[in-house]
């Protein structure tokens, strides 16, 4: 009983914050009037957000499916607007998924490797450390002159950034197995192979899923940064352009996706791993 007295207050209290944030929005709208060079509000309220911001998101939709472009000369409209943000989104989830299962799957594999061989960490870790400590930002450059503004370097640098962490967790997850594990199997006569896979593996599951929770926000961050470098699609793209004519309100509206997109991300993750954790406990 205590415990749903609490779930309803926190959902309660997560609605009221919400709220005031809204209303707070509204009210700084109002009092910063000022606009930039197209007159385009700096702080946009929500009504100019739907009636203009979101109905204009219909120039960047291509005319396709039988809905008409501005490009043809024809209005807006919120089902062009409403297309060109689902497509755009489709192309940037794509990234953000691709670059987030590769980052998982080699920084996992390095950091267990490093773990498991002596040799593998003295040729990897003091490189992988290295990367770990540059920021993630001062690696945009790079990526941007190997790759220019192809797909395939957007999703590398996803792909980049979540494998540094997930190294860092592996290694920190296998630092974290109780060392009678090992006494114990090694007692049985269980190769070094036959621990890492029957003892190790299965062992690190739930401390890796700190560090997968926390790739999930730093993907979505990323691939911001790497759409910006001159993508052709995808949600970046639009900030890029609204950035150009000082659009605001469009700008808040990509803002307000990649939000959405990383809570959304963020809960189906930690309630799957959750769920896997758990299973995972019922049949060890």
């Amino acid at each position: 009983m205590a415990s749903r007295r609490e779930r309803l207050v926190s959902v309660a209290s997560g609605i009221g914050v919400f709220v005031a944030l809204v209303l707070l929005w509204e009210l700084l709208s109002r009092i910063v009037t000022a606009t930039g060079s197209y007159d385009e509000p700096l702080v946009p309220g929500w009504g100019y957000l739907w009636s203009n911001s979101l109905l204009r998101m219909a120039d960047y939709w291509d005319g396709s499916l039988g809905i008409p472009s501005t490009v043809e000369g024809d209005p807006p409209t919120y089902a062009a607007a409403i297309l060109a943000l689902g497509k755009a989104s489709l192309i940037t989830f794509q990234r953000v998924l691709i670059g987030l299962v590769a980052g998982v799957v080699v920084g996992v594999g390095l950091g267990v490797l490093v773990s498991m061989s002596s040799l593998a960490r003295r040729l990897l870790a003091p490189s992988v450390h290295i990367l770990r400590m540059t920021p993630f930002l001062a690696m945009i450059p790079l990526f941007n002159l190997w790759f220019g503004a192809a797909t395939i370097g957007i999703i590398l640098f996803v792909a980049y950034g979540v494998g540094v962490i997930m190294f860092i967790g592996a290694i920190n997850a296998v630092g974290n197995v109780p060392r009678v594990y090992f006494d114990r199997a090694a007692t049985a006569g269980a190769g070094l192979a036959t621990r890492y896979r029957l003892i190790v593996m299965p062992a690190i599951v739930p401390e890796l899923r700190a560090s997968l929770l926390l790739s999930i926000g730093l993907a979505w961050s990323l691939v911001v940064a790497g759409e910006l470098l001159g993508a052709q699609e995808g949600l970046g793209v639009i900030v890029i352009y609204a950035l150009q004519f000082a659009y605001t309100g469009r700008v808040m509206i990509i803002a307000f996706l990649f939000i959405l997109y990383a809570g959304i991300s963020f809960a189906l993750v930690e309630a799957v791993s959750r769920w896997f954790i758990r299973w995972h406990h019922q049949t060890t």
